[in-house]
């Protein structure tokens, strides 16, 4: 199938009464959604709100969600899908400031979905915000088409409170997205299952492409991985986007849909080569692993190109670079240092560095393949950053976490369906060769460390009694 443009009003003309969005006892067809996504866009043009400003949402993951989404990319709004867990926080409504939020868009009409401080902006549901303009006359958009609408992503927040990403505003109109094989999605395929939040752009990203080239998008609210095989199997999904704790439960539970995916997207946080290897196995070889952050996806690498380089996140996309420095000096392949990435034109702002640093440290091989340590910091940090990835290769290992480069704490989760060797002498011998002091070392069943809602391991959390474990290999 040759790359095509297509979006969500192409489906609708063509097989308007096929099934967008299903969430629950919700479900819309692509002509309810898109229907729903011009009146939004109608309502927000009648209310006064301008083109280009930013809108938040908290409304959960299902059609009503999705319809905003469409109502933004498409009529030239920004939105900035946000977890009601943050905004209940004291310092969560800065995010909204931060990101230059002008309307709070909620499921429930007058106040956001969980009670917390005050938002500094005006709060509505979107079901007030139809009624509002029911009845009056539309207001036309501009006579020249807006620029795309874009989307705002907070960090994962693992050593702290998230921050807001505001990413640049394309410049040219929306006009869907060119589908592409690889991806799986269309009006050929199956569903896309959705199995996690929406608040992060690697969750949302391979949804909202499903969705954009023709596919449906099931939403699995309530997480387990007995529900995970059931959904998949009664849509008969094609695809699935899985987060570091979704997998790791999925492979500990051995759960998988009798009718295989076609492809298995997962990322957003390292993982360990152990656990990779079984989710093969257990999925089949259809995983698809990308590397980014929230500005945009970096790399991706295919289970076959990952079998042939193992740890690695993958080469960098069409116009994307990677580079691997250290002091301002570019690196060859094989020597670590930090990550930085040349983004696309159309993904950074006239006043945009064009490098940006992501904060991470690792390094390309010779072919090009990139492979990521940890996070970069001083050279006693960036030991520890080695540590960590070391711990990520022994046996049984699936996720790890090394915090304190003075006096290091290592928390190492592992699967329980088999014998786990004792990764204590392993674990002294790597921090040894670091120049490390030994760790105390914490063993916690796999999955059962403090997560952010994107999956990763909250490092903030297990500085207190939330990181409390099994101390050694008893």
């Amino acid at each position: 199938m040759r790359p095509h443009l297509w979006d969500p009003w192409a489906t609708a003309r063509t097989a308007p009464d096929r099934t967008a969005v299903v969430a629950d006892d919700e479900t819309y067809t692509f002509a309810e959604l898109t229907g729903r996504a011009d009146a939004l866009a109608d309502a927000l043009r009648a209310r006064g709100v301008p083109d280009g400003a930013v809108l938040s949402t908290d409304i959960p993951t299902g059609p009503r969600f999705f319809a905003l989404v469409l109502a933004a990319l498409r009529h030239g709004y920004g939105l900035f899908p946000i977890a009601p867990q943050l905004t209940a926080l004291p310092g969560g409504p800065s995010l909204l400031t931060d990101a230059n939020v002008v309307l709070h868009v909620t499921a429930s009409a007058g106040a956001p979905a969980a009670a917390g401080p005050a938002l500094p902006c005006p709060v509505i549901g979107d079901g007030e915000l139809l009624a509002g303009a029911a009845g009056a006359p539309a207001v036309p958009p501009a006579d020249a088409p807006p620029a795309a609408g874009h989307l705002v992503f907070a960090t994962s927040g693992t050593t702290g409170l998230p921050q807001a990403v505001v990413r640049t505003r394309p410049a040219r109109p929306y006009k869907g997205v060119a589908v592409a094989a690889r991806y799986e999605a269309g009006l050929d395929r199956g569903p896309h299952l959705m199995a996690n939040p929406t608040y992060h752009l690697g969750t949302l990203g391979p949804a909202l492409y499903a969705l954009q080239a023709g596919s449906a998008v099931v939403v699995q609210r309530t997480w387990s991985p007995a529900a995970f095989a059931e959904l998949a199997d009664r849509y008969a999904a094609d695809s699935v986007m899985l987060s570091p704790d979704r997998l790791t439960a999925l492979v500990t539970a051995g759960r998988a849909p009798r009718r295989p995916f076609r492809v298995v997207f997962h990322g957003g946080a390292a993982c360990p080569p152990g656990l990779k290897r079984a989710a093969i196995e257990l999925f089949g070889p259809v995983l698809h692993e990308y590397y980014g952050t929230s500005k945009s996806v970096l790399t991706q690498i295919t289970t076959a190109e990952w079998l042939r380089k193992p740890g690695s996140v993958g080469r960098p996309l069409p116009g994307i670079r990677v580079d691997v420095t250290r002091d301002g000096r570019s690196l060859p392949p094989g020597e670590t240092g930090e990550i930085g990435i040349r983004l696309r034109a159309a993904d950074r702002g006239p006043s945009e560095a064009p490098v940006h640093a992501t904060g991470d440290v690792g390094f390309l091989d010779a072919d090009g393949y990139l492979f990521v340590i940890g996070r970069a910091g001083t050279p006693q940090e960036l030991r520890t950053a080695r540590l960590e990835h070391d711990v990520r290769l022994l046996p049984g290992v699936t996720d790890a976490v090394v915090l304190g480069a003075d006096t290091p704490s290592c928390y190492v989760e592992h699967g329980t369906g088999a014998p786990f060797p004792d990764p204590v002498p392993a674990i002294e011998a790597s921090a040894r060769l670091h120049g490390l002091p030994a760790p105390r070392v914490v063993l916690a069943a796999a999955g059962s460390l403090p997560r952010t809602p994107s999956g990763k391991i909250r490092r903030a959390g297990l500085e207190g009694p939330a990181g409390a474990g099994k101390q050694g290999p008893g």
